[in-house]
């Protein structure tokens, strides 16, 4: 009899974003059961120790942590310390990806296109007067590393500004300030495929799932509209023209390869008119019932439990 292969699962963690991470964790172990994993979680919060306990036992890990301890690069490290395989990015695309400063650095660099920005540091006593001569308002305000939204804000008026920027602070010393685009918002996941020839190219191995329009009843893609389906509505695939569809697939293989990513990502981008600008990226996105990425990959002809079976076998390319 072939032994099944033994999954650890982690979820949980010490980000802001704890309680949906315990959720993607949930979905994901259950659809791993389905598959035929042997399935075990651990909350790196409240277990670490015995997850480093039973690591031999191990043979691969799905991450399902969301923000710092989990796109940080922070259990990529010890999971490659460990060499036990594990699902998405190492420890330097998490890197690259989850301060927003590097990443736009990496994004200009490659010619990619980005919103004009300022990096406003909490100890630069003039950073509402700097915003305001390179920028102008409206902007919009976010940590420089955080993820799901937490600490972002869009600023309207002058008056909104400092208090924008000490909600930012709150998450680190760094605000990335942008100016606001407003538009149509979509996001593009990446895949990598299970099976590729050895003279294909980097980027004939990713798959760029249909891109999902996102039409939040708030002011923006806030925590809550991600994860309320009333305040959100999630159209897939988008309602753009075809070249805007093959245009924004393109630039969200671009970014998973210059971050230097691998497995999956997701990328945001706003629309306006017949212009694209890439927002951020996200290498870890979330696996809850309503998240973008599963609803991409479905809508690729890809179910749930089959798109959590090939992010393990992409992580042990030898037991394909």
């Amino acid at each position: 009899m072939k032994k099944k292969i033994t999954v650890a699962v982690l979820a949980g963690g010490n980000s802001a974003e704890h309680s949906v991470s315990l959720e993607s964790g949930r979905a994901v172990a259950s659809a791993l059961r389905k598959r035929g994993f042997e399935v075990r979680r651990f909350d790196p919060a409240k277990n670490l120790a015995g997850f480093i306990r039973s690591a031999k036992k191990i043979d691969v890990v799905f991450p399902a942590l969301h923000g710092r301890g989990g796109e940080d690069g922070s259990i990529q490290g010890l999971l490659e310390f460990l060499g036990i395989p594990f699902v998405g990015s190492g420890m330097r695309g998490m890197l690259n990806s989850f301060d927003k400063i590097s990443a736009k650095q990496i994004f200009r660099k490659n010619k990619l296109p980005v919103a004009r920005d300022f990096v406003a540091s909490k100890f630069d006593s003039r950073a509402v007067e700097n915003i305001q001569k390179k920028l102008g308002l409206p902007v919009f305000v976010k940590p420089a590393t955080e993820g799901s939204s937490f600490g972002a804000s869009i600023v309207q008026k002058k008056s909104e500004l400092l208090p924008a920027l000490e909600k930012a602070w709150k998450f680190g010393d760094d605000a990335v300030v942008e100016e606001f685009l407003s538009g149509v918002e979509i996001s593009v996941g990446i895949l990598e495929k299970l099976e590729s020839g050895s003279t294909s190219s980097p980027q004939s191995k990713l798959l760029a799932l249909p891109p999902i329009e996102i039409c939040p009843k708030r002011t923006f893609f806030d925590l809550h509209a991600k994860y309320d389906p009333k305040l959100c509505e999630e159209i897939v695939p988008a309602r753009i023209s075809p070249r805007l569809t093959r245009e924004a697939q393109t630039l969200a293989k671009k970014a998973h390869q210059v971050l230097g990513l691998r497995h999956l990502s997701r990328t945001d981008f706003i629309l306006q008119k017949n212009k694209i600008y890439l927002l951020e990226t996200n290498t870890l996105p979330g696996f809850t019932k309503n998240s973008l990425y599963p609803k991409e990959a479905r809508a690729a002809g890809i179910e749930f439990p089959e798109l959590c079976e090939q992010l393990i076998r992409l992580a042990l390319p030898h037991k394909k």
